[in-house]
């Protein structure tokens, strides 16, 4: 049989270095559990150490003596001795609380696996469980107050991670950081998915590395749409397969050029356990998952579980492996007593989880789309207009502009406009919402 994973030695020279300075005890119980310990005896010494600690009670050879003689638990005196005398001289308490908790991730891995041998879990349970295992790195030494504003004035002085395509973006938002968690929502049939491809290739464009998750469409689907983006053919013409020689060379240029400058991975997923997987895979920068609400969930769950299970994960995702993650969301509807008007944070469907858990919450809001006024777009019309407002800005402004749309070619771009006016109109916007009011033009 194989061995399980342990290390007893380190075990006991981590219980003895609490012995022999109790301060020890908090950094220990700031990293460890009873599980981190292969050793029963060892379980049992640390479970005592920690309610001496909660009832305030000093922990040395007397007190943990006394607390196993009252519990009735098998552990001697000179066995507790024992564990300060093999204890080095120079130790690191961080580096005995590390080793454990590595050699615990390596048993439970190893716990998995027999029970996939025998049957007992199914190859995806597997694998899901192996990845909700905490992030392993050893943590950076704890920043003093001091150097923690130094680091916060570098990083200002260099600004966010990673700007936006859209300069007005950039204005209002100043770009995207690690860990953020970006929420894009708008009604069926908005211009989320083509705003979200938009801000990919942008990314691309600059050198990062993008995933596109969707649950929506298949990989060729959102190709399509990125190629139409990026020669200015019009999207029904893949659909009708109305290319002419010189379109389909223009397209295989661009697919030949696009495909050795671009780092863009496009999947289907289905759950949230999918998209942890493809990014210890792929490393990205940047995350895309189009959409929320049709990410699937195990169990028997609501609506309301499912969606607010799922986006608690793509936070935590974004904050443990310090990615920038843009999530699509649906509207619950798109009238309100019969009249059409433009969107608000309530919209947000099935969970207040969407709203809570995202640093950012951008809607798009094609109003002539919601007015049925938008007639077959050929090519060379003039830009349909789609509002970009931005509900929720954990570090700066409410805004809302526009941005010049051609939804035949699946692209977006920055209007020219009046700086001064649209200044006005944001400042609109910012009291109306403060006063909890619907936003609308004046």
């Amino acid at each position: 049989m194989n061995m399980i994973p342990n290390n007893q030695k380190t075990e006991t020279a981590l219980l003895g270095a609490i012995l022999i300075n109790p301060d020890n005890a908090y950094t220990a119980l700031e990293n460890l559990n009873e599980n981190s310990f292969y050793s029963t005896n060892h379980q049992l010494i640390f479970k005592a150490m920690t309610e001496l600690l909660k009832a305030g009670v000093n922990i040395d050879l007397i007190t943990l003596s006394d607390y196993a003689n009252r519990h009735k638990l098998d552990i001697s005196i000179s066995y507790l001795t024992n564990l300060t005398e093999t204890l080095p001289v120079n130790y690191n308490i961080n580096d005995y609380c590390n080793i454990l908790k590595r050699t615990q991730y390596e048993r439970e891995v190893f716990y998995l696996a027999e029970k996939y041998k025998e049957g007992k879990i199914e190859f995806e349970e597997l694998t899901e469980k192996i990845l909700d295992f905490p992030n392993l790195e050893n943590e950076p030494d704890e920043q003093t107050l001091k150097d923690l504003f130094l680091a916060t004035l570098k990083k200002s002085s260099e600004g966010v991670a990673y700007k936006f395509g859209l300069e007005v973006l950039n204005k209002y938002l100043g770009g995207v950081d690690h860990g953020e968690t970006i929420v894009l929502g708008g009604y069926t049939s908005q211009g989320k998915t083509m705003m979200a491809i938009n801000l990919a290739t942008d990314f691309a464009d600059k050198g990062l590395k993008v995933l596109y998750c969707t649950a929506e469409m298949t990989p060729i689907e959102t190709a399509r749409r990125i190629l139409s983006k990026q020669t200015d053919t019009n999207i029904m013409d893949f659909r009708r397969g109305n290319l002419d020689d010189y379109v389909k060379t223009k397209i295989r240029q661009a697919g030949e050029a696009l495909g050795d400058t671009w780092n863009i991975t496009i999947k289907t997923v289905l759950y949230t356990s999918e998209i942890k997987h493809l990014i210890l895979k792929y490393n990205p920068d940047i995350v895309f998952v189009d959409h929320l609400h049709n990410m699937d969930r195990k169990g028997n769950l609501s609506d309301y579980q499912r969606v607010t299970y799922n986006m608690r994960d793509l936070q935590s995702m974004a904050l443990q492996n310090k990615k920038v993650i843009f999530v699509l969301s649906q509207f619950s509807r798109n009238k309100e007593n019969g009249e059409i008007r433009e969107p608000r944070l309530s919209d947000l469907r099935d969970s207040g989880a969407i709203e809570e858990k995202a640093n950012i919450v951008m809607f798009v809001y094609w109003k002539r789309r919601l007015q049925g006024k938008v007639e077959p777009r050929q090519g060379g019309e003039p830009p349909e207009e789609l509002d970009i407002i931005i509900a929720k800005n954990r570090d700066g402004s409410i805004f809302r502009t526009k941005l010049d749309f051609f939804p035949e070619y699946c692209k977006v771009k920055s209007p020219e406009y009046d700086p001064e006016l649209m200044e006005e109109a944001n400042q609109l916007i910012r009291e109306r919402i403060k006063h909890g009011k619907q936003i609308y033009r004046r």
